[in-house]
């Protein structure tokens, strides 16, 4: 198999549901209707119940109890809601065994989550205003491997005899045999679901972000170092992770030190814990039209 192949597999992967597209559209309208932005998830009853869950949660959730999508969203805001309906879409795609990178069936899943949060609390600790998208591109920054899995698991010999031979990390060795890594189909992925650029660019280079545009390299920065925080704490460490190389000029930049590393670690340590029971398969005969939280 050679790059072409991979991208045409890539692009073969589904968009995500028009609901995730419609909400985006509304983040950017500050003249946004809540009336009408309620209808659109509404209409699916399915969506509706997992919006209201997690509106209600210990990490997403309100102080008092949400009982209606409107309310959910005047209270936590349309990015809140987008990124909760973004967690419910991507969750049936990477709740799967991925061989290649020997991870099982919820590593992916919970490294995802863990990531997201993890960025979006750096973002918080350290006050940056420029990484607003830090939890959804924490949430799809691997989402390359669902793609090049089987491709690796086929070269998965090639890919580690490079590996020891070079002292490479493992998305150097898939660059080097495959012509691709993960992050470049992740970027591929992302751009054709038309999200932002931000989001796009920070997947690409979530493993070199000295490499990045300087216009999104804050972002990346942070995808890059809640990556490695993650990782270090066990959360989806596959084999690639066991051979990850840190760009040490993130953290440099971001500015990020020891006792704020813990702090974000804790935090984000008890965000997993809230997330991880809510995006648990449902039990059939629910009625719900869209995929349940976590199937």
């Amino acid at each position: 198999m050679d790059k072409l192949d991979i991208l045409v597999q890539a692009k073969k992967i589904p968009s995500l549901p028009s609901v995730v597209m419609k909400l985006r559209q509304y983040l950017n309208d500050p003249e946004v209707n809540f009336d009408e932005l309620a209808k659109v998830i509404e209409y699916d009853p399915g969506l509706t119940a997992n919006v209201l869950q997690l509106a209600n949660s210990a990490y997403f959730g309100w102080a008092r109890s949400i009982k209606s999508v409107k309310e959910a969203i005047t209270r936590l805001g349309t990015n809140r809601i987008f990124q909760m309906v973004l967690c419910m879409s991507v969750a049936p795609l990477v709740r799967k065994p991925i061989k290649g990178y020997g991870l099982d069936s919820s590593d992916l899943w919970e490294h995802s989550i863990a990531v997201a949060i993890c960025a979006e609390t750096i973002g918080q600790e350290l006050g940056l205003e420029e990484v607003e998208d830090g939890f959804t591109a924490g949430l799809l920054h691997d989402i390359g491997k669902i793609v090049l899995g089987t491709f690796v698991e086929v070269d998965d010999d090639p890919i580690k005899e490079i590996m020891e031979l070079d002292h490479l990390s493992f998305n150097e060795a898939e660059m080097m045999v495959l012509g691709i890594d993960h992050a470049e189909v992740a970027a591929v992925m992302l751009s054709s679901w038309s999200l932002p650029e931000e989001v796009v660019e920070a997947a690409r280079w979530h493993h070199a972000p000295s490499r990045c545009d300087t216009r999104y390299q804050q972002l990346a920065d942070v995808i890059h170092v809640a990556d490695i925080l993650c990782l270090d704490m066990g959360w989806g460490l596959g084999v690639d992770g066991l051979c990850y190389k840190a760009d040490h000029a993130a953290a440099t930049r971001l500015g990020i030190e020891a006792p704020v590393a813990e702090l974000i670690i804790s935090k984000t340590m008890s965000g997993v814990e809230d997330l991880k029971t809510l995006f648990q398969p449902r039990t059939a005969g629910s009625g719900a039209k869209h995929e349940p939280v976590g199937a």
